[in-house]
């Protein structure tokens, strides 16, 4: 069964989409980023994921607040009610 989750997009990733929130149909983080590739199109796919086809490393992913690479990372179960951020890095001096 999928379940719908909250997601935040933040910097580029939300002006490319349009919006700063949106809910996917999602089981684990991978499920969920590739729906948001889907429904964002390619300029979405390629800030998301690298040439590897894994999500680039400055983007910062957290579920309920918990960064993902210290969970399951993309395998990451999510669950109704979950809120999903993702926030790219900024750099800069």
């Amino acid at each position: 069964m999928r379940m719908s989750i909250k997601i935040l997009l933040y910097g580029n990733l939300a002006s490319i989409a349009g919006i700063s929130s949106t809910n996917i149909d999602a089981n684990t983080v991978s499920q969920l980023l590739d729906a948001l590739a889907i429904r964002y199109g390619e300029v979405f796919r390629e800030k998301l994921y690298d040439s590897n086809g894994k999500p680039r490393r400055f983007i910062n992913i957290y579920v309920n607040g918990k960064d993902y690479r210290f969970l399951k990372k993309s395998d990451t179960e999510i669950f109704p009610n979950d809120e999903v951020s993702l926030i790219p890095a900024v750099s800069g001096g």
